[in-house]
């Protein structure tokens, strides 16, 4: 068994046992996510917004994405 592989295994018995939070890589995507996010909004990056929503399970054209991207334009043109 590798290193890697071993260290997975006790993560998810560690888990299982209630030593760690539950859902810590989902955590730390959406930590990173909503850091890039903030980045997007901070420099008007409108590909880096859109990235970050569909990474986020916001589907191009859905009422969701098309309201958050309404938003993102608003903050920009008050800025």
């Amino acid at each position: 068994m590798s290193d890697e592989n071993e260290i997975d295994e006790i993560r998810e018995e560690e888990m299982e046992r209630g030593r760690r939070p539950r859902h810590s890589r989902e955590r730390e995507k959406l930590r990173r996510l909503r850091s890039l996010m903030l980045n997007a909004i901070r420099n008007g990056n409108r590909g880096l917004f859109q990235q970050v929503l569909i990474d986020l399970g916001q589907k191009p054209g859905s009422s969701e994405y098309e309201q958050s991207m309404k938003l993102f334009e608003s903050y920009q043109a008050e800025r």
